[in-house]
This record gives C-alpha cells, structure tokens and sequence, in this order.
C-alpha cells in the first residue's frame, strides 16, 4: 500500500505516542476517546504539522480550531488504514443519511470510493496501469496537484491550408484534446467555465471491454467513480442556458440516472431519449431465435443547467395538416392489413361511426 502525504504525515505524528500502538496496529478507539476528551499533547502535536493543521482546522477571529469530528471520522473507517480509503461501505445501493434504505423518496447513490477522485487514464501508456483511489481529504495534496492547469504541447491547426505549427489559440477555435479527460476538462475550467453551450458525452459503457483497467473489487464503483469526477467538472463548464447530454446502455443507465441527479440536481433532468442503435440481423437473428431479447437501442440523458425543459432551438418534426392514419390498421391472423374501422363495418353493420366533433355537435 503506498500512503498519501496527509497519511504519512498523521502516522508520524502518531507514532511520537507509543500508547496507542500495539506493535504496528493503531488502538484507534483509544486515540479518539483521547481526541474527543480534547487532550492537549496529542491536538497540540498534531496541529504542529501544517498539512494537518491545513485539512483538519478553521482558523476564526484568530483562534485555530481543530475539526475534532472530521478526524474522527477519518480515524474510524478501517480502509483508511489499511488497503483503500473509502467512507463507503464495499456495495452500491441507495442510502439516506449514510445508511442503505429499501426504499425512500430522499435517497442518493452511494459506492465505495465516491469520496474519492479516479485518474482513469485511457491511452496506450496507462494499458495495465494499477488504478489509484485519491481520497478526497487524505490526498488532497495529491488530487490538487493532478488537477492543476496543464500546459498543452504539441498543438496543431488545420485549416484549409493544411497542418500548421502554432504557439496560441483563442476562444473561436474547434479545440480537439488528446489526453486524459479528467486532467483536460480542469485544464480547461479556468478559461471556459460557465462558457459551454453543449457538451455531449459518449463515456465507456463498463461492458468489460473498456479502455481502463477497472479494479476488480470494485468493477461498478470504479466506473461511477470514474463518471461523478468528470460528470461534476463538465456541469462547471455550462452557460447557464447549456445543455449536457451522456450517451448510455442499459449496463449503467439507471445507476447513472440517479448518479446524474445528486450532481445536477433532479430538477435539471430534461429527458431520456432512446436511440434505434441497430437492427435485429446478423448474430442478433440467431440470439433472437433462441429466444434471447435483442438490444438494438441506447439512451440519452438530457440535463439543462437552469433547469429548463424546452431546450430545443429546431423543431424535430414537420408539421402536417392532416392526421396519420396508419395507427388504425391491424394485422389479421391470415397476414392481411385491414382497416379497424372496415372490419368493425363488417362485423357490425349497424354500427354509426361518429368523429368527437359531430357528437359534440349532437350533444348540443
């Protein structure tokens, strides 16, 4: 197991107080009761450390005071010492209040290392690469520094004169990225936050034929890990009148459906729109045949950033004067189209076929 900075520095502090160790095993409870009785030696030698003192203090009217509590907190979870670090339980499941409920209409989605950022590379350089978990607090130094501003290199613009080498772009050039997504859409925040009219996403689909490794306890976890990092950073991108749309299937849709919901908010969800992706042939006849139900389409989910439902600029139909009447059409047992209204004509002769207008009319 390799430490963060923050944990290295908060075992070594510890480690200056031989009754709470037990060979190599910290007796955790005794050194909370001590933390929560406020004893002086150990919060004093602690708060001596600034990268502690930065994370687990909040300095008002001049007075530092030692976040006790979040500590604590730290100290309980039994990941943080030893493998991973995660608050989250090891499942998935809707939670209210931290605790995992049958059902509730207050809920959100909880998974092992939603506290934490996934660096998720996807090049040919990170193929094998062991997936690292930074812990949101305990590696706070470590996630800062993977998320600062990156300096782009190699850049290159094409236009109708073809490849040319170029030292700057402003903010009417189509930018094409090749990198790390997470590390590019930070990058990208401080020149275009609340500037974005659109983002689409078309991420990895956690079909087990993706572009990461994923960690193999934690193969769903590490996917919605993976989507809430970039999902939060994107949203910080949008106008106030943009739109983001994820491209889905039906492996992750409803997990990210409510995923989606505690970052942009409930309220922000437009629609899911289905997509005819395919038609049943090829392979998909024979699995069709062995009565296996076929997967031809996926999902879109649409979210505005002021929460506006009517987002469309362009109408998607053309509209008509009259009515389409294909809907009263069946077919028969023998393969014949006919006519509902035909057959109930032959079936019940006697039968008045009215229009609602002429019955309203009639009513009257």
């Amino acid at each position: 197991m390799t430490d963060t900075a923050l944990l290295e520095h908060i075992k070594r502090v510890i480690r200056c107080f031989p009754e709470y160790w037990e060979q190599d095993a910290l007796l955790k409870n005794k050194l909370i009761d001590d933390i929560r009785s406020y004893k002086t030696t150990v919060i004093k030698a602690l708060l001596a450390n600034e990268l502690i003192k930065d994370t687990y203090s909040l300095e008002l009217d001049g007075i530092t005071i030692f976040k006790v509590e979040d500590f604590v907190s730290m100290l309980r979870y039994k990941n943080y010492w030893e493998d991973s670090y995660t608050k989250y339980s090891n499942e998935i499941g809707l939670t209210n209040d931290g605790k995992y409920l049958n059902y509730t209409t207050d809920v959100v989605l909880d998974f092992p290392h939603k506290d934490g950022v996934l660096e998720g590379g996807m090049t040919k350089e990170d193929v094998g690469k062991r997936e690292i978990y930074y812990h949101n607090v305990l590696a706070k130094k470590e996630i800062d520094t993977l998320l600062a501003p990156k300096v782009l290199s190699n850049m290159k613009k094409y236009n109708a004169n073809g490849e040319q080498n170029i030292i700057k772009f402003n903010d009417t050039d189509n930018l094409i990225i090749k990198g790390n997504n997470l590390i590019a859409l930070h990058t990208l925040k401080e020149r275009y936050a609340g500037k974005v009219k659109l983002i689409y996403i078309d991420p990895p689909y956690n079909t087990g034929g993706d572009s990461f490794k994923y960690n193999d306890r934690f193969n769903r976890s590490t996917w919605l890990t993976f989507m809430k990092n970039r999902l939060k950073v994107a949203f910080s991108l949008l106008k106030e009148d943009g739109v983001i749309v994820i491209q889905t299937d039906n492996n992750e849709n409803h997990y990210l459906k409510v995923l989606c919901d505690e970052i942009f908010g409930n309220n922000k969800f437009v629609t899911q729109v289905c997509v005819e992706m395919s038609a049943t042939q090829g392979m998909k006849v024979a699995a069709a045949k062995n009565g296996g139900i076929v997967k031809n389409t996926e999902y879109l989910l649409f979210y505005s950033k002021d929460g506006r439902k009517n987002i469309i600029e362009n109408l998607l139909y053309d509209p008509r004067s009259d009515y389409d009447m294909h809907y009263s059409k069946f077919l028969t047992y023998d393969y014949k189209v006919k006519n509902v209204k035909d057959v109930f004509m032959e079936q019940y002769p006697n039968i008045e076929f009215l229009g609602l207008s002429e019955m309203y009319l009639n009513d009257l």
